[in-house]
């Protein structure tokens, strides 16, 4: 985990003052290090998350793409289906009706 931003500033802040002791100067600078190899380190994993996650979505627009495709090629004949099943009092005209009469 990185250094909070805040450490970091305090950090800064204190590699500028001109009195600060040798051995503490070298342990501002170690703490440095170690954080910018760890921000490294996360940086690395989360973009490796990144590109199989874009790559997962490009997969699955894909698929739906094909899915919805299919629909469309099969989604006629149910429509005719649909009309097929209504009740007579859906379908019945006024002139059936007349001829009935």
């Amino acid at each position: 985990m990185p250094m909070p931003r805040e450490d970091h500033e305090a950090r800064l802040a204190e590699l500028l003052n001109p009195e600060i002791d040798h051995t503490r100067r070298t342990e501002i600078l170690q703490e440095f290090r170690v954080d910018y190899n760890s921000v490294h380190t996360d940086f690395a994993g989360l973009t490796e998350s990144n590109n199989k996650y874009k790559k997962n979505n490009d997969d699955l627009l894909q698929s739906n793409s094909m899915l919805f495709r299919q629909a469309g090629i099969l989604g006629d004949t149910t429509k005719d289906e649909v009309i097929v099943q209504k009740e007579f009092s859906e379908t019945v005209t006024l002139e059936q009706l007349e001829k009935r009469g």
